[in-house]
């Protein structure tokens, strides 16, 4: 069935992110970081400065978490954090196009250390020379843009949806984040088939086998983003190391 599919992915997806941060530790990915100079600075510390807006945010929720001082208030307060994160998803940091912007900027990242990983795992050849980066880069924009697009679409499909059936309109709160999350997911799997040499019209219709790992890469990331400056950086490192121990090798597409 499709949907255990999707839900053990999911799992698997998370269940890996350990052996990911293991790689990354044991094996020093981080290395070979200098070869992109200049470019690796101005994007990750742009990157950083905009996390920033985040952090009235997450700190006005926190204060309504642990504000009251008591059991219930407390509970409650977990409550609302939850709410606050599914409500407010969309128009927070983490929403639209600023999460997309924010992996633009970071594709530095996910450019070096899915190769590196590649490197430790399939023994493939790492690539840093600037016109390789630069080629990943302008992708990356063509990416971005299109799944934005993408989950613009469905995110409107879902409010027409929850707004015709009032009875379960709770719901939708929760369906637009996961949706957030499998757009979100798809950018970071679109770079490790890239290394595959698909393009990006193969490179989506093949991530539509793998629909729970790109939720569960997303959702990774999506949390991740909402501990402000280095959330954003040490998330899209998880991830894209653990895109590399959980997918498939694209074989003809």
């Amino acid at each position: 069935m499709e949907h255990r599919k999707v839900i053990g992915d999911t799992f698997a997806t998370w269940g890996k992110t350990r052996a990911a941060w293991e790689l990354i530790r044991d094996r020093r990915l981080w290395t070979g970081m200098h070869h992109y100079g200049w470019v690796q600075k101005v994007l990750l510390g742009v990157a950083m400065l905009l996390s920033f807006s985040f952090l009235g945010m997450v700190s006005g929720w926190m204060g309504e978490w642990f504000g009251s001082g008591t059991l219930r208030g407390f509970f409650s307060g977990v409550s609302h954090f939850s709410s606050k994160l599914f409500e407010e998803g969309y128009h927070s940091f983490t929403s639209g196009f600023m999460k997309y912007f924010l992996l633009l900027l970071v594709e530095v990242l996910i450019f070096h250390f899915m190769q590196r990983a590649l490197q430790e795992v399939e023994g493939t050849p790492l690539r840093t020379d600037f016109q390789t980066f630069l080629n990943a880069e302008l992708r990356m924009l063509q990416v971005v843009v299109r799944t934005w697009a993408m989950e613009l679409v469905a995110t409107v499909l879902v409010s027409i949806f929850f707004g015709l059936i009032t009875p379960i309109s709770f719901l939708k709160p929760l369906v637009t984040f996961v949706v957030q999350c499998y757009f979100f997911g798809l950018v970071i799997m679109d770079n490790y088939n890239e290394q595959f040499g698909l393009n990006i019209k193969q490179s989506l219709a093949y991530s539509q086998q793998f629909k729970g790992i790109a939720f569960g890469l997303g959702f990774i990331l999506y949390l991740f983003m909402l501990i402000p400056v280095v959330g954003v950086i040490a998330g899209t490192i998880l991830v894209s190391v653990t895109a590399v121990l959980v997918m498939e090798k694209p074989g003809d597409v």
